[in-house]
């Protein structure tokens, strides 16, 4: 889709092309997520559409009237594929209607410091970026957790729906040109929804 236009904030941070893409897509399998989220080598989740599915099928499990204008956090332990992940996040969330996502600086956020940041905010959730333990780098681990409005993993019931729409996914939808740094403090405003960076740690002193 060739782009009709583009905004771009103060400070040249966030570039945005116009027009939506809704993009066709067949399952993967295995995208079935315990409470330690989605876990899989770097490999795995570099193949064409494999985050993409996750992602859109974490927002697709959100009840309806919940996902317009709502805030997600999001933050990493800053592992190899985190950016690349962060950019996916940011391109489908603002496709789907999200209002606000609250980001680390550099996109590093800490488990119990996305935890703490969904209460404090008030947040319908928060998606981070980590295998934990697992060896990270290019060839180990990555991982996507979803944990709910009460900062604690998400419960059998949503990751169950979340692995069931990961099963029926045909397409995704994204602003593919949007295009973020994490290393400023802003608060951008995008076409449809606002990037909030906050401190990795100051939140949850």
């Amino acid at each position: 889709v060739k782009p009709t236009g583009c905004r771009s904030c103060p400070t040249g941070c966030i570039l945005l092309f116009c027009d939506m893409e809704t993009v066709a897509t067949v399952p993967y399998e295995g995208q079935k997520p315990g409470t330690s989220g989605l876990r899989k080598r770097v490999t795995v989740f570099h193949q064409v559409g494999y985050t993409e599915n996750f992602i859109q099928s974490i927002l697709n499990a959100v009840p309806p009237d919940r996902l317009p204008g709502c805030t997600l956090i999001v933050g990493g332990d800053g592992r190899y594929y985190m950016k690349q992940a962060l950019d996916i996040i940011v391109q489908i969330a603002a496709a789907n209607g999200v209002g606000r996502l609250v980001v680390g600086q550099n996109g590093i956020l800490s488990t119990p410091a996305v935890s703490c940041i969904i209460r404090k905010r008030k947040a319908l959730g928060g998606i981070i970026l980590t295998a934990s333990h697992n060896p990270g780098g290019m060839h180990g681990d990555f991982g996507i957790k979803f944990n709910t409005s009460n900062g604690g993993p998400a419960p059998e019931g949503v990751t169950t729906a979340i692995y069931e729409h990961t099963t029926t996914i045909s397409h995704y939808k994204l602003y593919r040109n949007i295009c973020v740094s994490f290393n400023v403090d802003m608060n951008s405003g995008c076409e449809n929804m606002y990037i909030v960076l906050e401190g990795c740690i100051s939140q949850h002193m």
